[in-house]
């Protein structure tokens, strides 16, 4: 034993003072560069076990679903803390440009997210646009079945859902404990949602057809079928029904409030301000951005009275406005009818893009009808971006109640979704090889809402409104967004009803009365502060084209600047405003004087 210890204190010795005998040299300090990259190797690891989403993008098999609970909440938060606190020790000044918007980036991101978690207990997670349940079944229905082993990992998904609606449960109560409840104005809406997601097992969307299976080992898939109904019969559906009786309980609609939006509850107030600063990526406060919108109304209806000149309409602007939301030319009768009422104006300004643009994405793109059990509690509908399993960005749109869904606005809603908007970002954003995976999956929604909304102003100069009653349904889109400043920031900081708010859209858009209703509910019980987000994310790119254009002149060109913007992917507005500043500064040294 003694000569082992010998031997082995020689080797040590040999290997500390080198081979020639000198003191080995000290490892030298990793560069920010390498700081940096390990920050996002650790950082991108943890997304891909919490993002189902983010693992499907990048074609890897999800294994694990997502923890819901106010614990998992916790250990999250403290997780980012931790990342934020290796980001500062990282030198921004030892950076390149595109290291540099990574780090700044992720700065933000951690920060918005450490917020988010400070203040989750005040949020719904059960609306019809906040809720996880649409992407958790997108797991389900997107799932590729390629080997035996697939079957067990389906089924402890399914296993996995069953403890997540589990979970969704349990902060329902522990809300309703804290004075936190649904207005009573949501409640129908969140229980028809929950419950419209549980069916007989052989119809249930977790069923798995013969068709999904036939592509590989066809032994022991009807065994495998009867495993997957059982457990939709015995475990998933016991758990979304016992989901929605929580809301659905007599107890829980007698103590609802009548009154809507965040600021009624136990630390509203700093929850909305908070989501003030995730959505729009901005310091404006409430009561600004609620003033914004009043100036913007005001000159809307202006140009809009301008339209009514042009056109020649004898009424005044109010006549002209009923005119608009009545004339029976802008309603369809079918679903197919919508489809061709959103492509027309895209084929419009195809023609056009190359003049605006140096990239365009290869991934297509079109138009689908919206999920059934979405339909009653959508206004529209939304972008679906492309995955390795399905190639085509589209837009899903609300076929329901046509003749209460006017397509005024069909030409200003599909620039915004499709091309040059969302698609159009989105697309090259995933497409592009240079970006670290987190920010190819990073969307902030001023960045991603207020490119697409300048997108659909954009349309104007691409030749996208040619007819004056596109342009006026431009104009309506714009007093929709507009209007959003207003009622969004009324409802859940400054005192406003749900009544005001509808009044206030009534008078000053072109909005039917369904779509008002669900709309209304979507800025001050859904998503509050989202909704902010189009207009002032928009107003941030049109201030950043004027300063480039000013500061260029001549040397300004269009394609470049878009390339500028959406080139690197999307970011904070405020790292944004940065970013351009840098582009500008390169585009004066490239241009001789």
């Amino acid at each position: 034993m003694k000569k082992t210890l010998a031997l082995l204190a020689v080797v040590l010795s040999f290997l500390l003072l080198g081979a020639a005998g000198k003191p080995a040299a000290k490892p030298k300090p990793a560069t920010a560069s390498a700081q940096l990259a390990a920050i996002l190797a650790d950082y991108e690891k943890l997304q891909l076990e919490q993002s189902p989403l983010t693992r499907m993008q990048q074609g890897l098999a999800v294994t694990q679903l997502p923890d819901y609970s106010y614990e998992g909440d916790a250990r999250d938060a403290q997780r980012l803390r931790s990342f934020r606190e290796r980001l500062a020790r990282v030198d921004p000044q030892k950076l390149t440009h595109e290291e540099w918007l990574t780090r700044e980036i992720l700065d933000w991101q951690l920060a918005r997210g450490i917020e988010f978690h400070d203040h989750f207990r005040v949020f719904f997670q059960l609306t019809p646009y906040s809720s996880p349940l649409r992407s958790l079944h997108e797991v389900f229905t997107g799932f590729n079945f390629k080997t035996v082993k697939d079957r067990e990992r389906y089924l402890d998904l399914l296993r996995q859902y069953a403890r997540a609606v589990d979970q969704l449960r349990a902060n329902l109560e522990a809300q309703r404990a804290l004075g936190i409840l649904l207005p009573k104005a949501e409640i129908d809406t969140v229980v028809g949602l929950v419950r419209s997601f549980i069916r007989k097992p052989e119809e249930s969307l977790f069923a798995v057809s013969d068709k999904r299976q036939e592509k590989f080992y066809p032994e022991g898939a009807a065994a495998f079928q009867a495993q997957v109904l059982k457990l939709v019969g015995t475990t998933v559906n016991p758990a979304l029904e016992a989901l929605a009786a929580v809301a659905d309980s007599p107890e829980y609609r007698a103590a609802a409030p009548e009154a809507v939006g965040l600021g009624q509850y136990p630390g509203g107030q700093e929850t909305y301000r908070s989501l003030v600063r995730l959505h729009t990526s901005l310091d404006s406060t409430p009561e600004e951005i609620h003033r914004r919108g009043l100036e913007e109304i005001a000159r809307l209806n202006a140009r809009l009275e301008e339209v009514r000149k042009r056109v020649g309409f004898e009424g005044d602007l109010e006549a002209f406005r009923q005119s608009l939301k009545t004339d029976p030319k802008v309603f369809v009768k079918t679903p197919e009818e919508v489809a061709e009422r959103l492509m027309t104006p895209v084929r419009r300004v195809e023609p056009r893009v190359r003049d605006f643009f140096l990239h365009t994405p290869k991934a297509p793109y079109g138009v689908a009808r919206l999920e059934p059990e979405l339909e009653g509690s959508m206004t529209y509908g939304y972008y679906r971006q492309p995955t390795p399993e399905r190639a085509e960005g589209d837009y899903l749109f609300n076929g329901s109640k046509l003749d209460e869904r006017s397509m005024l606005s069909a030409a200003a809603l599909i620039y915004h979704e499709l091309i040059p908007g969302h698609h159009f970002q989105i697309s090259l954003q995933l497409e592009n090889k240079g970006l670290p995976s987190f920010r190819k999956n990073s969307y902030p929604t001023a960045f991603v809402e207020g490119w697409a909304m300048y997108a659909s102003g954009l349309a104007e100069e691409m030749g996208g409104y040619s007819d004056p009653y596109d342009l006026a349904g431009w104009i309506a889109n714009d007093l929709f967004l507009s209007s959003r400043l207003v009622v969004d920031t009324g409802m859940s900081s400054l005192g406003w009803t749900r009544q005001q708010a509808i009044d206030y859209m009534r008078e000053n858009t072109l909005e039917s009365d369904t779509q008002i209703g669900t709309e209304t509910l979507r800025y001050s019980v859904d998503i509050p502060a989202q909704a902010l987000a189009y207009k002032m994310g928009s107003d941030k790119i049109w201030e950043l084209r004027r300063k480039a254009e000013r500061e260029l002149g001549k040397a300004f060109d269009i394609r470049r600047f878009h390339e500028a913007v959406i080139g690197s992917g999307a970011m904070p507005m405020s790292v944004l405003a940065k970013h351009v500043d840098w582009w500008i500064a390169r585009e004066k040294a490239r241009t001789p004087p």
